[in-house]
């Protein structure tokens, strides 16, 4: 449901294959009319060592079908994901993974919806084993989202909650499984990295253990940007630093600076026209600024677009403070750290910087009330 999407395969190599002396049976379903199904590979050193698209060097394999079976050779370059492509248009396709020396079995009882198991690798068994679980988890996910037009999110996390409470529980009755690489990638953040710092030894030995070995590069990158917002968030909340001056030219052509309204509660909003979620945000700002008149100024600082453009902005949503134009000035966004658009800082009469809040967030008028009121 959520799992890692590594790179998209769309180079073509056209390999028949078609031996008695086979790696892999695929019993196909009942209906299946084609005589040549056309199974992909993509070596997993490739996946990870490609520097473009080319260099994954996928391999396209038409198979010969006799009585509903088709039958196939493993790469011997080395461990790999195959993908058998579906007769007709599907959401998701059979999959398996498989070093040069396995001997699979793979029986699909149809490919919409779809419903196959791998049999002859303790890793295959385990993830369908864990297919089975998860499964029908996410069928049902995707029947609320996509038949229900109004959807909570409340919903939507309660079945979320079951499908992690499942990958938990498979992992924690399945400790050594090869499965367990794979498995944990639909875990996020904490979830994730607690999984995978206790990993059994023999969990880690799995051909699967790269995609789990790249997820946990990334959860650590994200978690320490997590501690570095929390460290600014203190910082910013300590009242300690001074909000960087600036002077930028007004709806007029006036020149304004920031360190005119010392002695004020002001209100700084980073946004642009081209921004949703910063006009989605003017309603509860005119709200505010309505509700505390002379208690503070509040100036809208029109970033990343053309001045025509910001002038339009202005007089379409009717912006009724302060209004100043940075266009593309940087400068001004490495001191503010600004992230991402909107953001909203709060600075005090003695010109401190109290609050920096990245995206429209609620809470903001919480905290702008505990300063202003």
């Amino acid at each position: 449901m959520k799992r890692i999407i590594l790179w998209a395969a769309t180079s073509l190599i056209m390999v028949g294959c078609s031996n008695n002396d086979s790696d892999v049976t695929i019993q196909l379903p009942e209906d299946f009319q084609e005589k040549t199904l056309v199974v992909s590979h993509v070596t997993i050193d490739n996946v990870f060592n490609a520097k473009q698209q080319e260099d994954l060097k996928v391999v396209y394999d038409t198979l010969e079908v006799k009585n509903g079976v088709a039958r196939m050779k493993l790469d011997p370059a080395g461990a790999a994901r195959y993908n058998i492509e579906p007769p007709v248009m599907s959401r998701m396709e059979p999959d398996f993974y498989a070093s040069p020396n396995d001997k699979l079995e793979v029986s699909i009882s149809s490919f919409e919806p779809l419903d196959y198991k791998v049999k002859g690798t303790q890793l295959m068994e385990d993830l369908t084993t864990l297919l089975s679980i998860t499964g029908p988890i996410q069928q049902e996910y995707f029947y609320l989202v996509n038949n229900n037009e109004n959807v909570s999110e409340a919903q939507t996390k309660a079945i979320m909650d079951r499908y992690d409470a499942a990958i938990k529980k498979f992992v924690a009755d399945n400790p050594k499984s090869p499965a367990i690489p794979f498995a944990i990638l639909d875990l996020s953040g904490d979830d994730f990295k607690n999984a995978y710092d206790n990993m059994t030894p023999e969990a880690k030995k799995s051909i699967l253990m790269p995609y789990a070995i790249l997820y946990n590069q990334q959860a650590e990158e994200m978690l320490k940007d997590r501690e570095a917002e929390e460290a600014r968030k203190a910082e910013v909340a300590s009242g300690t630093i001074t909000a960087p001056d600036f002077t930028l030219p007004d709806l007029d052509g006036k020149k304004v600076s920031l360190s005119d309204f010392r002695g004020k509660w002001v209100v700084l909003d980073f946004w642009g026209s081209w921004c949703d979620w910063c006009i989605r945000g003017f309603p509860a700002l005119k709200e505010a600024y309505k509700k505390y008149g002379d208690k503070i100024v509040v100036i809208g600082i029109g970033c990343n677009e053309p001045e025509a453009d910001w002038r339009a902005g202005v007089k379409k949503h009717q912006i009724p403070w302060l209004n100043l134009y940075n266009g593309d000035n940087k400068e001004l966004y490495v001191a503010y750290k600004i992230e991402g658009f909107p953001t909203k800082a709060i600075i005090n009469p003695e010109g401190k910087l109290v609050d920096l809040t990245t995206g429209e967030d609620p809470t903001f008028y919480t905290r702008l009330a505990t300063f202003v009121e």
